[in-house]
């Protein structure tokens, strides 16, 4: 009983640690958020979040993963029980407008790991790779229940919602739900 109890306090700390971790990062960058930022956050020390995470990029990594970890089923499952992919679609931008500090997040890294030294570098290349097939995938689905046109490609509606959140993070009273709505009537059959 006392291993489960320690495993469940550990895990519990572990989502604190990456909540932090995850808040600083959106709002100083990776290189402007330290380990000991993240450490004062929950109230521990560096060497208390090193033992949760072995090193700040893994931490980095971590933050990352969770997030896609949930996006991809949540996205599905959303789009099935719409029963639509535009309504599913809408759904998935107004649900990063309300976690705005992960978009911030996700902009932020993005653009930081552009830099070949960035310790994200990798991921966000893998992540656009797949997320290009991902996308792709989907829309080939919508076209199949004639969702969307044979026009629609995933590279470009990856870059719309990308560019959208990045606008709406830049000047919040940008409309950015009518804007994809404009975009989705170009790709609509």
């Amino acid at each position: 009983m006392a291993a489960r109890k320690l495993s469940t306090v550990g895990a519990a700390r572990r989502e604190q640690i990456l909540d932090a971790a995850r808040d600083l990062f959106s709002i100083k960058g990776y290189r402007g958020a330290s380990l000991r930022d993240v450490a004062a956050q929950v109230g521990l020390t560096p060497a208390g979040v090193l033992h949760y995470f072995p090193s700040k990029e893994a931490l980095l990594a971590a933050v990352l993963q969770q997030r896609d970890d949930t996006d991809i089923p949540w996205f599905e499952t959303t789009w099935a029980q719409a029963g639509s992919f535009r309504e599913a679609t809408r759904e998935l931008m107004a649900r990063n407008m309300a976690a705005a500090g992960v978009m911030r997040l996700f902009v932020t890294l993005s653009a930081e790991a552009v830099d070949p030294r960035h310790p994200a570098h990798e991921f966000f290349r893998h992540r656009y790779r797949t997320s290009r097939e991902l996308f792709s995938s989907t829309l080939d689905k919508a076209k199949s229940r004639g969702e969307v046109s044979d026009t629609a490609m995933g590279p470009v509606l990856i870059a719309v919602l990308d560019g959208l959140q990045t606008q709406w993070l830049l000047e919040p009273d940008f409309d950015l739900l009518a804007s994809l709505d404009d975009y989705l009537d170009t790709i609509a059959p």
